[in-house]
């Protein structure tokens, strides 16, 4: 028995599918069907009923998933102990405006390791470098103007701004908006202190203008359902609406507030574990910019 097939055996468990243990350790579903065969010659026990679609736990299966994973966090547990650091935890840092399309990516790394505790908290974009900095977390993701030597930043795609509003609105005849356009509608926009706000406060301000009236709201779908309640003109993340229809026009305004890098940051003196280079490849992987 070896942790490799162990390891194939707690992701297909967890999900059902070779195809993604087979994507996530970077082999072929043939070879994750062997190595699940291979385990249950091995232990003298069938782990799974196979369907067509699906593999599902058998009743052993799910006494045997128990251990193999308890297993596992120890066997992580000491190799964190001889590299540095803790391979089973981590504490990451996002503000309100990055849960849209952070939310799935960390849903799949959870669901694909189990053993791992992560902790997420909310804060602005100053306090996440902080906390990554004072070493009180072990990654933040946002939009970072810049970044101290101590720090390595990844990229982990670039995007700009849409305006929002409902589909007949007076903006929806303009083909290219100017700031002096959305001048007489009030705007829904991310509260205070968030990045985006400041930035588009910022171009207000340059412009020698003044933003009449503001809703705010935490996050880009709920700006999408006010605009769409003719409540204002919503500012969103052009990534948040991509690929998405209903009863609503969006204007791209890059031109006007221009474009930014989300940013994966973490300390870059600080050794990193199993768990934690895992989070790296999942939250970064497959962006289209």
């Amino acid at each position: 028995m070896k942790v490799s097939q162990l390891t194939a055996f707690c992701l297909v468990a967890n999900r059902g599918s070779l195809q993604h243990a087979a994507q996530a350790l970077k082999l072929t579903p043939s070879a994750i069907s062997l190595q699940l065969k291979r385990l249950e010659r091995d232990v003298g026990i069938k782990l799974f009923h196979r369907t067509p679609n699906k593999l599902l736990l058998t009743d052993a299966g799910r006494t045997f998933l128990n251990h193999a994973q308890r297993f596992l966090q120890e066997f992580e547990r000491g190799i964190a102990s001889v590299c540095g650091g803790d391979a089973g935890n981590i504490i990451m840092t996002s503000g309100n405006d990055m849960a849209h399309f952070l939310a799935p990516r960390i849903a799949d790394f959870i669901r694909d390791n189990p053993l791992v505790n992560i902790s997420i908290l909310t804060r602005s974009t100053p306090e996440s470098l902080n906390l990554v900095l004072e070493g009180q977390a072990d990654f933040g993701i946002g939009k970072f103007p810049s970044l101290p030597r101590s720090i390595k930043g990844i990229r982990l795609f670039t995007s700009g701004l849409v305006a929002l509003y409902p589909r007949g609105h007076p903006l929806s005849h303009v083909k290219r908006l100017s700031i002096q356009d959305l001048v007489p509608y009030g705007l829904i926009v991310f509260p205070q202190p968030s990045v985006t706000r400041n930035a588009i406060e910022r171009v207000f301000l340059s412009k020698g203008l003044e933003i009449k009236k503001i809703l705010e709201a935490g996050g880009c779908s709920i700006i999408k359902e006010y605009a769409e309640l003719h409540l204002g003109v919503g500012l969103v993340h052009e990534i948040c609406i991509r690929g998405k229809k209903g009863p609503i026009c969006a204007s791209d305004v890059r031109h006007l507030f221009g474009q930014f890098d989300v940013l994966l940051i973490h300390r870059a003196d600080r050794p990193l574990g199993t768990a934690h280079k895992r989070f790296i490849e999942s939250i970064s992987r497959g962006w289209v910019t």
